[in-house]
């Protein structure tokens, strides 16, 4: 199936390499549209596909890529390589900044205020006459290359793009991403803060979209509030969804179909929309899942990966050794007029088992809440060893050696079970795992791995078995 891949790369590289250097002008420009476009869904795939956060305001972030790209060049004199890095840390900066307000929302509430920077963005462009030329926009943005070479330049950036998307996915920030969306709950009591994660999946959308509008500045050479409507940032919504949120290969696939279908139904003039638009319903009502995620169900490769023998007590002792005793002191909280949780004290031994007993309505959860950090007590102190994690919030309680489970069990349903284990080992940790967090998470799930190969796909299993021996199957929760 690798081969395939390789293969398969090799031949639309190709192409596109012959298409920009050897087609017609047009062509060319084609390719480099479909090229920032999926550049552009890229970034939403992190945000929507990872963080499960919905954002309409794509658009803007283009226009600023493309602004930039534009008045540093034409007005400061900066030449592009120049002014395309600025341009993206303006970029990021001002992303940064609105996430501040717009994280504080969720759904369909953050869908409407990047909505409003949408528009807020297109009334500065056309207000803004002395800098951004008004409705009449900025001619003569200079291009590194011609329209071919810029092109290209345009797909290299998006093989780039979706190439760190793979393995971003992968890592213990798109983990935790992915961890957040399924169930933030979960993933604040194994020390994922929801606040910073979703910060980075907003903040990595914008810089892509800016990257894309500082090279569709230089592909076109011209820009103008009209460039970049609201149902330009609808189009790249669509781009991801219709090829499959959270998969690699989505945005490029969705966005083939955005951008070609229509320029292939050309000669159906005025009815071209409407032929457009239902064909997206039909592949939307037969793969839900997008078009990659349909694929991907027929042939499916899984990883495989392998570690040493099992010994569960080595995978679990640097959780037993990682935190003191609990001591909780005083603890109290009301609600109203209500007293759920009186003055309560608690000592938990560390390597012990320590029960709270009581009838329905004592306060049991009320008080697994506030020694976890889901809740904050009015007064009283919680202790872990000799840190004091009293009011803290869940996830640095759970950074600090102290987690709690659920009565109804709440695994991360859109990772592998080999994932759930890895993410809960980190206890929220980003910086990279090191070299041995995959054994000890194959150690910790009693797995004894000698000489055999563990996958994620039944399909990768079923032919392991017939060519090479027996695997384990790692299936998705």
């Amino acid at each position: 199936m690798r081969i395939i891949v390789i293969v398969l790369a090799a031949v639309l590289a190709g192409g596109a390499v012959a298409v920009c250097l050897f087609a017609p002008g047009y062509y060319a420009y084609l390719l480099g549209t479909l090229a920032i476009t999926t550049l552009v869904g890229v970034g939403l795939n992190v945000l929507l596909g990872l963080a499960g956060e919905v954002s309409l305001g794509q658009g803007g972030f283009l226009a600023l890529g493309a602004y930039g790209v534009g008045i540093l060049t034409t007005k400061a004199g900066l030449g592009f390589w120049e002014a395309l890095p600025l341009a993206v840390l303006l970029v990021a900066a001002i992303s940064a900044v609105l996430s501040v307000p717009a994280l504080r929302v969720t759904g369909p509430y953050l869908a409407m205020v990047t909505i409003a920077f949408g528009f807020i963005v297109e009334s500065v462009s056309v207000e803004w006459r002395n800098l951004t030329g008004g409705a009449s926009g900025l001619t003569g943005i200079p291009a590194p290359f011609g329209t071919g070479g810029t092109a290209l330049l345009a797909c290299g950036f998006c093989v780039l793009a979706l190439t760190s998307f793979h393995y971003f996915a992968r890592s213990p920030l798109g983990l935790a991403m992915q961890a957040t969306a399924s169930a933030p709950a979960a993933a604040r009591s194994i020390g994922i803060g929801s606040l910073p994660v979703r910060t980075a999946a907003f903040v990595l959308a914008a810089v892509a979209a800016g990257l894309a509008g500082g090279l569709q500045a230089a592909l076109t050479g011209f820009i103008a509030p009209s460039s970049f409507p609201f149902s330009q940032s609808i189009l790249f919504l669509l781009a991801v969804v219709l090829g499959g949120a959270g998969r690699a290969l989505g945005p490029l696939v969705g966005s083939a179909v955005v951008v070609l279908l229509p320029e292939l139904l050309a000669g159906l003039a005025e009815y071209r929309l409407l032929v457009f638009g239902a064909g997206l319903l039909i592949v939307l009502w037969i793969a839900p899942g997008g078009i990659a995620g349909a694929i991907a169900r027929v042939v499916m490769r899984g990883e495989s990966v392998s570690a040493s023998p099992s010994n569960v007590d080595l995978a679990m002792s640097h959780i037993a050794n990682a935190g003191g005793s609990l001591l909780a002191e005083g603890v109290r909280v009301a609600f109203g007029g209500v007293v759920a949780v009186a003055g309560v004290d608690l000592n938990a031994q560390s390597g012990r088992v320590t029960s709270v007993i009581g009838p329905n309505g004592a306060g049991k959860t009320t008080l697994l809440n506030l020694i976890s950090g889901f809740q904050h007590p009015d007064s009283g102190t919680v202790r872990v060893g000799s840190r004091e994690i009293t009011g803290q919030p869940a996830h640095d309680v759970a950074r600090a050696g102290l987690a709690r489970t659920f009565q109804t069990a709440q695994p991360f349903g859109n990772l592998s079970v080999l994932d759930n284990v890895r993410l809960g080992l980190l206890r929220g940790a980003w910086r990279g795992e090191g070299p041995t967090a995959l054994a000890r998470a194959l150690r910790g799930l009693s797995f004894s791995p000698d000489e055999h190969t563990f996958v994620t796909s039944w399909v990768h299993c079923k032919r392991l078995v017939k060519t090479s021996g027996p695997c384990y199957l790692l299936p998705q929760l």
